[in-house]
């Protein structure tokens, strides 16, 4: 449920008192002159104007204008509410769903929400959907949670157009369509969220909702690794070292494979390990580096003299400057400036920075 009370602009949007393009209530409420707006507002309630009850409620609650006083916004919010005023009835079934002002009552909640949502708040068709698809107030129901998902969707809210994506393609509260699920995804995903990207990717990969189709898979994926998807970026990885979608490139296999170990992705380190048992220097590199510093992996200071050593001995520069490194400071092996002196020397002539600045040292 969401955890907040309809903002006082947004409860005010749209609602003229009489005919005039603009009046004094709406402008002190843009301008935030609550006090103003305050002073306006009471005597409309007093006189029974719901509208006016809803957002004078508001002000109560906030303490906007005047002293906040919960007791006294519920009771503006009740009488609104009993005259079809769609934000006060959202705010008393937030209240209810919270236990703030009122005895936590999940029924209570229900009822108020799903008020409002009939009312055609998009909000309140996403919180009672989601009271619909946990049991949580009211009995549990796929089919009444997707109907109101569906209404929160049709209206433009991202989460609830996932929402009904993903019940499109478990099958909950309708017959599974995978067809569906990816027009609903995609509406998502063109918002921008993060998880839609990435199952559009997955659908165009198996083929589920549309043709199969690698390249498309590989777009969406990125799309989504780019914003820091973890399991996109694993993904990402294995597109890229297996040549599906994209050409095989081991180099930014292994950067996708590091971000999402990064991310702490429990396969990404296993496919670091099996790059570096290929022989391919960069990826022995970084499970030193892994090894060496306790990154998703007990600090094994030997594993990685081993690991370094391997790179080193392949003519890696990383794996030349580190191997060395090792020797200066003494970590795993005998303390050997001559020994690292070399390395350094080595990983220098391939322009290595740090190789450089360590021998001027």
């Amino acid at each position: 449920m969401v955890q907040r009370l309809l903002l006082i602009a947004a409860m005010a949007a749209g609602y003229a008192w009489g005919q005039a393009a603009s009046n004094p209530i709406q402008d002190a409420l843009q301008k935030k002159d609550y006090a103003t707006a305050f002073k306006l507002l009471k005597p409309l309630a007093d006189q029974g104007d719901g509208q006016a009850q809803s957002i004078l409620g508001g002000l109560y609650a906030d303490g906007l204008g005047t002293k906040a006083n919960l007791p006294e916004a519920i009771a503006l919010w009740k009488k609104a509410a009993a005259q079809n005023v769609v934000p006060a009835q959202y705010n008393l079934g937030i209240l209810y769903g919270s236990g703030k002002g009122v005895k936590r009552d999940y029924a209570e909640a229900a009822k108020w929400i799903r008020m409002a949502a009939d009312g055609g708040l998009p909000d309140a068709a996403a919180d009672v959907a989601a009271m619909y698809h946990k049991g949580q107030g009211v009995p549990r129901d796929y089919g009444k949670a997707l109907e109101y998902y569906k209404k929160a969707a049709n209206a433009g809210m991202v989460e609830a157009q996932y929402s009904v994506a993903s019940m499109y393609a478990s099958g909950q509260g309708t017959k599974q369509d995978y067809s569906e699920a990816m027009n609903w995804y995609r509406k998502a995903a063109d918002a921008g969220m993060v998880e839609a990207q990435f199952n559009i990717g997955a659908m165009y990969f198996s083929g589920q909702g549309a043709a199969k189709d690698p390249v498309q898979a590989f777009v969406w994926t990125k799309k989504a690794a780019d914003k820091g998807h973890p399991q996109a970026a694993m993904n990402l990885g294995l597109m890229y070292i297996n040549g599906m979608g994209v050409m095989k490139d081991k180099a930014q296999a292994l950067e996708w494979f590091k971000k999402a170990n990064a991310a702490k992705f429990p396969e990404a380190l296993n496919a670091i390990r099996a790059m570096g048992e290929e022989k391919y220097p960069p990826a022995q590199v970084e499970m030193g580096l892994a090894y060496e510093n306790g990154r998703g992996v007990p600090k094994l200071i030997t594993e990685a003299v081993s690991w370094y050593r391997e790179a080193a001995l392949s003519g890696n520069a990383a794996g030349q400057y580190n191997y060395g490194r090792l020797y200066a400071e003494g970590k795993g092996v005998v303390q050997n400036d001559t020994e690292a002196r070399s390395w350094f020397e080595k990983a220098a002539k391939q322009g290595h920075a740090q190789a450089k600045a360590r021998l001027k040292q």
